[in-house]
């Protein structure tokens, strides 16, 4: 494109160093007031509105400028509903059709005919025989960057010039037919340039929306979760069967853990993945919330870092939040959690350990993937292998979560 309106510089500076043409009379004044055509005279108009319609009339005006003819045009091939004429000089309202514009913009080859009288397809044209009495016509053609033929530029002369264009002339005006549709190629790209931006801001904006969607959803979900969860431990406290009341202890956690998981995707409206350990790290502040009163420490162990879908991030806080809460009820002294990587990429090994020497209560829940402990449910949550258990102190039990990769 540089190329081309460099080019495109050259060809203007040549031009305008031309004698200024004399003054026009348009060809066949007084048309407008034929009967019956008075409604053609603003058709073709209405090109002049668009940018490459005005772009198109200043080179039509440069070629009267450059060649002195009393008329000038550009006519496009297209559509009966498209405006095939840009010109100056030519009667409005003349008896010309649509189909005999179409018939000048498919000619191809550059075109000059001196007399139009001594041209068999000329003389036939309603320019020539019809009032406009055109005798002198040269046509450069139209075409656009692939090559493609769009029309034709030509200048007009109701007097005949049997001398023609001499060859300088031609490329002057097949400059100027470049020029124009250089000027088309340039609004093309400008508006392709304009759509592409636009449809991008509409995407910025529809991302926008969907992460406030995204975000509000998550917000609801966590008050939802935290208030069945407050209800589980008020009912778990009114003096029922102990282990009844563990029981709904224990649930209580989980939607808890859940819950705590959607106040972390609330915080990254739109993102599809978030960091286990940030996830995790979120989950140990409101977990230390509620054993608060203990006096033992609850830490989150340094090391690597994975990502996690965020519909496998509830998953990854259920089985941390009930390793945790194991040790809590059954093990001693302070707790450590550490992620830990596995071979495959898509497996994750989650680690509890406390100070305690064990409890086999725990050992026999492993084995078994069963009781209280809710290391049953922990390994069908985690993926179907089941917890190990290391007797200390200190004591560790640790699982491996399978989740598929994050986008």
């Amino acid at each position: 494109m540089g190329q081309m309106m460099r080019g495109d510089e050259e060809r203007v500076s040549f031009l305008l160093d031309m004698p200024a043409a004399p003054h026009t009379v348009p060809v066949a004044r007084g048309l407008t007031h034929l009967p019956g055509l008075e409604g053609l005279a603003g058709w073709p108009r209405m090109m002049r509105a668009t940018a490459f319609g005005r772009a198109a009339q200043r080179t039509v005006d440069l070629a009267l400028a450059v060649f002195g003819t009393p008329a000038a045009m550009a006519c496009f091939l297209g559509r009966p509903a498209d405006e095939p004429l840009v010109q100056h000089g030519l009667d409005l309202a003349s008896t010309v059709t649509w189909d005999d514009w179409q018939a000048l913009a498919r000619r191809s080859a550059p075109c000059v005919i001196g007399d139009a009288w001594e041209d068999s397809w000329l003389a036939r044209h309603p320019l020539a025989s019809g009032p406009a009495g055109i005798r002198f016509y040269a046509a450069a053609p139209l075409r656009d960057r692939l090559g493609r033929h769009q029309g034709v530029l030509a200048i007009l002369s109701p007097e005949p010039r049997p001398q023609g264009l001499s060859p300088q002339e031609q490329a002057r005006l097949q400059s100027l037919a470049d020029m124009m549709m250089a000027e088309r190629a340039a609004g093309q790209a400008a508006r392709q340039v304009a759509e592409a931006e636009s449809a991008a801001r509409r995407c910025e904006q529809l991302l926008r929306n969907q992460a406030h969607v995204i975000q509000e959803m998550d917000h609801r979900i966590r008050n939802g979760l935290q208030v069945v969860s407050d209800m589980l431990c008020l009912q778990s406290g009114t003096g029922q069967d102990e282990s009844l009341a563990a029981r709904l202890a224990s649930a209580a956690g989980r939607i808890q853990a859940v819950a705590e998981v959607h106040t972390q995707l609330q915080r990254r409206p739109g993102e599809d993945a978030l960091g286990a350990r940030a996830c995790l790290d979120g989950l140990l502040h409101a977990f230390r919330r509620l054993w608060q009163g203990s006096g033992r420490n609850i830490f989150l162990q340094e090391g690597p870092d994975a990502l996690v879908a965020a519909l496998d991030a509830p998953r990854l806080g259920i089985v941390a939040w009930e390793l945790l809460a194991n040790a809590m009820r059954h093990g001693q002294g302070d707790v450590t959690l550490a992620l830990l990587p596995e071979e495959s990429p898509q497996r994750l090994r989650l680690v509890v350990r406390d100070e305690g020497p064990g409890s086999e209560r725990i050992a026999r829940a492993a084995e078994q993937g069963g009781g209280e402990s809710g290391l049953g449910l922990l390994r069908i949550i985690a993926g179907g292998e089941p917890a190990q258990v290391r007797y200390g102190p200190p004591t560790e039990v640790s699982i491996v979560l399978d989740l598929p990769p994050a986008a």
